[in-house]
């Protein structure tokens, strides 16, 4: 399975931790990214025992920075580490009824989802094209499909997200880069509890025919999928992972 170096954006906690485990079992060396350098050690401790640490990489990055993002591709070519699967997990959101969105909560929204899928694309796609393979896997939501209420720049930016997916995908297919997106429905992470209020949360568990929540680790095995041997032939597609509560038409 391993081609490379697997970088995952929005590493340290939340569906990242899940994500950067399952990689490195898979024996990828996995570079993960966020925003704050400070995190990053603690987490490290926390979360991965001495054999996952030989093949995990804590760096700071910002995804919304264009700066950031074409000195990180600049430097890891700089060391010959070349990156084979980006895992461009990073998102926000942000809650309020559409007369009370401001201006800043929107573009940060729109900016970590939509500007960092495309930067980190943007940056890492053509040392795959001239590998002759690559596996991109994005994150949108059921959000994209099936808006939560006051959730405008999360739907907006994650229904960007899709679309720019199947764009790249259909620009390099012939290249042998795969360019897939994961739709999650609620999945329960330490993080979800700081923007999902507890009756929101309950009124849509109540709706899911699974009648859970999900868990990181089933985010974690469909980025695995994408980025195994047996998704050759997937590309410019949506995993809907929501327990049947989105079922897309």
């Amino acid at each position: 399975m391993n081609r490379g170096h697997a970088i995952v954006t929005g590493a340290i906690g939340g569906l990242g931790t899940a994500i950067t485990k399952r990689l490195i079992a898979a024996g990828i060396p996995v570079i993960g990214t966020d925003r704050r350098l400070t995190d990053i050690d603690p987490w490290v401790e926390q979360e991965l025992d001495a054999d996952q640490k030989a093949l995990f990489t804590g760096l700071p990055l910002d995804v919304t920075k264009e700066d950031q993002v074409t000195a990180l591709a600049d430097h890891l070519r700089e060391q010959g580490i070349h990156v084979a699967y980006l895992i461009n997990n990073a998102g926000i959101q942000a809650h309020a009824e559409p007369w009370e969105m401001d201006s800043k909560s929107w573009h940060r929204v729109m900016a970590v989802n939509a500007d960092g899928t495309f930067f980190m694309t943007r940056a890492f796609s053509k040392a795959m094209v001239d590998k002759g393979f690559g596996r991109i896997v994005n994150f949108a939501s059921m959000y994209a499909y099936h808006p939560g209420e006051g959730q405008s720049p999360y739907a907006a930016a994650k229904a960007a997200v899709t679309g720019y997916t199947r764009s790249v995908a259909l620009d390099l297919a012939k290249y042998g880069v795969n360019v897939n997106v994961i739709a999650p429905g609620i999945i329960w992470h330490e993080r979800l509890r700081g923007v999902l209020p507890d009756d929101v949360y309950e009124n849509m568990l109540a709706q899911v025919p699974a009648q859970r929540s999900g868990k990181p680790e089933e985010i974690a095995g469909a980025v695995a999928f994408f980025c195994s041997e047996e998704s050759s032939y997937v590309t410019g597609q949506t995993l809907h992972v929501n327990g049947g509560l989105y079922l897309p038409g």
